[in-house]
């Protein structure tokens, strides 16, 4: 059937349905109207015992995924916890030992810094006097003193990884160590 078809016989169909009742007598028509009303206020009622009954269960999932993750998180605590703490024991001994030789590597870098640059002021200062201009591509030595500098700084990144890895090493727990907790 077509839309318009469809449209065509709802229609009708609701228009009989009207004459039937009309053509009822008076206390049939008041009879049908009351069970129509009961039935809905029937239904409005199961449809909100449902509708609590739904919020109901999940308030209670909710509190229990609440308590089973608090349980869980405790029961980790309890578990593993002197061992986390062992760990970040060492770690910090670890990185306390380790300050000293990145501290070292800053201070021997910091001289040739400092000595780059002032070769550059020099040069600079020369060519003015000179009335020579100093441009980047006449002169390397500032992509020379950046090279300087990142070359102190990845030094300094590598003493900080391999104490990382250093302290990663003596944080690891070995098979006996687990085995006897």
């Amino acid at each position: 059937m077509s839309k318009a078809t469809g449209l065509l016989a709802g229609i009708l169909a609701g228009a009989a349905a009207v004459v039937a009742f009309k053509s009822l007598p008076k206390e049939k028509q008041d009879e049908l109207k009351s069970k129509a009303q009961q039935a809905g206020e029937t239904l409005r009622e199961k449809a909100y015992d449902a509708a609590y009954v739904a919020a109901d269960m999940a308030s209670d999932v909710t509190e229990k995924a609440k308590a089973t993750t608090s349980d869980l998180k405790d029961k980790a605590q309890d578990k593993y916890g002197d061992q986390i703490d062992n760990v970040t024991d060492k770690v910090k001994d670890v990185t306390d030992q380790a300050t000293p030789y990145v501290e070292k590597a800053k201070d021997m870098a910091t001289p040739y810094v400092d000595k780059a640059q002032d070769v550059i002021v020099d040069l600079r200062n020369k060519f003015v006097n000179e009335d020579i201009e100093l441009t980047q591509d006449d002169v390397e030595l500032e992509s020379a003193l950046k090279d300087l500098k990142e070359d102190a700084q990845s030094a300094k990144d590598d003493v900080v990884d391999e104490v990382s890895e250093a302290a990663d090493k003596v944080a690891k727990p070995t098979t006996d160590d687990a085995e006897s907790k």
